[in-house]
């Protein structure tokens, strides 16, 4: 039996229809996105206020000559490290050998003078007692004795002058330290008291110097009269301090100082930290110098218990920080939270909002939302 050609064409579109009705295959089950959780850490931990501040020398002396003359010899080299004692500068010492020799000589002329005087004075008592010299012979052996005695001690504290100007010719070390540059050559004239020859600095402590701002000060003070704090002028506090490229607070100093006002201008108050200098096994000997940039850790308060995530658990929307915590139906919950401080690489929670307890997303963040199933991993 033979078909038209418009019944063939009939056939094959209603064959192509009932394909496309056909139900298309359902898409493979995505598996929950693997993330890392951990759990909250509860510690004690101290408070604390980090301030900028700078390292001053521990003592540093301006030395400069006692005496006025002409610089004989320097016996350093610039920057030189120095122990105590140790020969520095010297300043022509002649004119003031002459001056030794000249007030010792007086004073040995004083010394005879008075053993005339006083040999006078004997000889005449007697004559006065026996009767036999007159009051005045008398009165005028008293007060040449006398004046002789008051020669011997001025020519006495004469020798005294010009030794100890001797000795200042030879300037020494004041103490152990490191030496800046010369500030006068050989030769050259320097005026008692005026002429500045070098600077010394001790190195094997420092200060570092640090403003506190007046809300902090307040804080601190509050915290005392509650009794939560001891002050720092009963007892010294621990500080902590960072270089400029620590991460963390690695040197430790007592907090040995406080200014009796607060800056007008700044708002703040000046505190101070006695350091020790970390030795090194080589030159330049010191880990620190004066002048040096620090970043000072102030604790306030003694320690308290509290709960701790890790820092990149933490996220932030618009203001609002949070963090993702997986229940036990492996689902994404999110938790707002009130941050404290940070101690090395964990945050302290402030209020409630986790527990110990709980498994807190620490990894994956971005790979999860509120209400979706995850598969929780414990950190390697």
């Amino acid at each position: 039996m033979r078909h038209s050609p418009f019944a063939v064409l009939l056939f094959v579109a209603l064959a192509g229809l009932a394909g496309c009705a056909r139900k298309p295959p359902e898409p493979a089950k995505t598996p929950p996105p693997t993330v890392i959780v951990d759990f909250p850490v509860a510690q004690p931990v101290s408070d604390y206020e980090d301030f900028a501040g700078r390292t001053e020398p521990f003592k540093v002396v301006e030395l400069k000559s006692r005496v006025t003359g002409y610089l004989k010899k320097i016996h350093f080299k610039d920057g030189e490290d120095i122990k105590l004692g140790a020969p520095l500068f010297e300043i022509d010492d002649r004119p003031f050998k002459a001056e030794l020799a000249r007030a010792t000589a007086a004073r040995t002329k004083a010394q005879k003078h008075l053993t005339t005087a006083s040999a006078d004075y004997a000889r005449i008592k007697a004559q006065y007692d026996r009767g036999v010299s007159e009051q005045a012979l008398m009165d005028k052996a008293v007060g040449d004795k006398a004046e002789a005695e008051a020669d011997v001690e001025a020519a006495v504290a004469a020798v005294d002058i010009a030794a100890t100007n001797l000795e200042f010719c030879r300037i020494t070390a004041p103490f152990d330290g490191r030496l800046s540059k010369r500030a006068v050559d050989e030769e050259n004239l320097v005026k008692a008291d005026e002429t500045l020859l070098t600077t010394v600095v001790r190195l094997d402590k420092l200060y570092a110097t640090f403003d506190v701002d007046e809300r902090t000060v307040i804080r601190v003070r509050r915290l005392i009269q509650a009794g939560g704090a001891t002050s720092s002028r009963e007892q010294p506090a621990e500080v902590k301090l960072a270089l400029a490229d620590d991460d963390d607070f690695s040197l430790t100093g007592s907090l040995v100082f406080t200014d009796n006002q607060i800056d007008a201008d700044t708002g703040t108050l000046r505190a101070r930290a006695e350091v020790t200098n970390p030795k090194l096994s080589r030159a330049p000997w010191f880990l620190l110098s004066p002048g040096q940039f620090v970043r000072v850790r102030v604790p306030i308060g003694p320690p308290r218990n509290a709960v701790l995530v890790p820092e990149r658990a933490v996220g932030s929307d618009q203001g609002q920080r949070f963090v993702y915590v997986v229940n036990d139906k492996n689902a994404v919950e999110r938790r707002n939270v009130r941050v404290g401080q940070l101690h090395g690489a964990m945050r302290v929670i402030e209020d409630a909002a986790v527990a110990p307890k709980d498994r807190v997303i620490v990894d994956g963040l971005l790979r999860v939302r509120p209400g979706i199933e995850v598969n929780p991993k414990a950190p390697k």
